[in-house]
């Protein structure tokens, strides 16, 4: 036990009385949060490895009750790591001696404004439950990644998540008004006097945050946009003879002003598991709340897709999609496990002049790893200035293969021009490459978090130090 001179139990005792007794330090809850869905490590799991435990679990009811728990841990320098989904796929939440703060009990809707537009939550709300609670009033927040199911908002800002609607809605910082969150030596930071739609107030602090990775502190408390739901949608998928020529109808449809809801351009490979169809597909869901601007965008981007090649083959392919979408991994598993294969994910994003060089290359270059038997890839998360690469792929269930498949697919993106991640966030997984990416600013970055954090409490051993 660091800093104070106080014995584990007498240091957990404190913590149940904070908590009210919420507190857990079982073998069995612990090997639960041993882990995220970090692929790496749920392959050490199955191989029955031990992965590094926090020191107990706590489950706090709301933000004085987190406070108190940060500024504990800072008494007796103990380190802590917030915890909400555990939906995350980088090992963002595995901190072995930690105590792991989870927020999922601090779930409510604090406030609503429909005139307004916007909503008060608590970090730990799961988002499935808080999309339902909005459906009911006939509003949405319109944002569903593919951890919707488990997802919670808190997780989702610490990380800049991005949902499968984020072409026509953004991203969650498109989303976010205001947060409350706890400082790493247990200060509430909270929301702002007014909740307003923008302000020119100086340096945002609190923007330090989305994308943090718990290295900052806590989310404890989120304002976020909320959208009435359009009456009104089209659902329609194309087939293209190349996936350039997807890629370029996209860039016209999005530059035209045309923005669907959701747009995924799927490759063969791709398409061949999903869609048991050897070709190039692109999927789109139009929605809008005037019929005849539905129509008119539709035949506009319709157009378009004519004129480069693309071919309508009718809806079964969305439907088919938007039915399984969540189960993506799931079904995954069941395929390459028997083989002794396993799989992963890798999201990039890059500018239209270099987003189908970047695909080539990342087919060509790691595919090209021994052990890597596939690489699947659709585009998705759309921008007027590019978009967003996902592959997915499928590798010997071996730790020094995995290693040298993402070394190279690292190289790989930032050789031609896109990004390390896109929306899954660094994590341990690619804390190896962030500074290639972002240079010197990662130093300033560290030089914030000594000062936020001078002890170094707040989910150590990340990219942040």
């Amino acid at each position: 036990m660091r800093g104070k001179h106080l014995s584990e139990g007498e240091f957990l005792s404190r913590v149940e009385e904070i908590v009210n007794g919420r507190l857990s330090t079982d073998p069995k809850v612990l090997k639960l949060y041993s882990r995220d869905y970090w692929p790496l490590a749920l392959l050490k799991e199955m191989r029955g490895e031990e992965l590094p435990r926090p020191l107990a679990v706590a489950w706090p009811e709301n933000s004085e009750e987190v406070a108190k728990l940060v500024r504990l841990c800072n008494e007796l320098s103990i380190p802590f790591v917030p915890y909400a989904g555990g939906s995350g796929v980088t090992g963002g939440a595995i901190c072995e001696g930690c105590l792991v703060i989870d927020v999922k009990r601090m779930n409510r809707v604090l406030f609503l404004s429909l005139e307004d537009s916007y909503v008060v939550v608590e970090s730990g709300i799961l988002l499935r439950k808080l999309e339902e609670f909005l459906n009911e009033k006939g509003l949405t927040l319109r944002h569903i990644p593919q951890s919707y199911p488990e997802a919670a908002v808190g997780g989702l800002i610490a990380t800049l998540s991005t949902g499968q609607y984020s072409t026509k809605y953004g991203g969650i910082e498109d989303l976010v008004m205001d947060i409350e969150a706890i400082a790493p030596d247990g200060s509430i930071l909270p929301m702002r006097r007014n909740i307003v739609p923008r302000a020119s107030t100086g340096p945002n602090l609190k923007s330090l945050f989305l994308g943090s990775e718990g290295q900052l502190g806590v989310i404890t408390k989120a304002a976020l946009k909320v959208f009435p739901i359009p009456p009104h949608d089209y659902k329609r998928a194309y087939t293209f003879e190349s996936f350039e020529d997807g890629i370029k109808a996209m860039r016209e449809i999005i530059l035209s002003g045309l923005t669907p809801a959701v747009a995924r351009l799927y490759d063969r490979e791709d398409s061949s598991i999903r869609f048991n169809e050897d070709r190039n597909i692109l999927l789109l869901i139009f929605e809008e709340h005037s019929a005849p601007l539905l129509k008119a965008k539709v035949e506009e981007a319709e157009s378009i897709i004519s004129r480069l090649g693309g071919r309508d083959t009718g809806e079964d392919y969305v439907d088919k999609w938007l039915e399984s979408r969540f189960d993506v991994i799931s079904e995954l598993k069941k395929l390459v496990v028997p083989a002794g294969l396993w799989f992963d994910t890798i999201e990039t994003a890059a500018t239209w002049s270099k987003l189908n060089n970047l695909y080539l290359n990342f087919k060509r270059r790691v595919k090209a790893i021994k052990g890597v038997y596939a690489v699947l890839a659709h585009v998705s998360h759309f921008y007027t200035t590019g978009a967003c690469i996902y592959f997915t792929l499928t590798y010997d269930a071996d730790e020094k293969v995995y290693w040298e498949m993402w070394r190279e697919a690292m190289r790989t993106v930032l050789e031609s021009g896109g990004t390390i991640s896109h929306h899954h966030g660094i994590g341990l997984l690619r804390k190896e490459w962030i500074s290639e990416e972002i240079g010197i600013s990662l130093d300033y970055l560290k030089r914030i978090k000594s000062v936020l954090d001078p002890k170094g409490l707040s989910n150590p051993g990340k990219f942040l130090g």
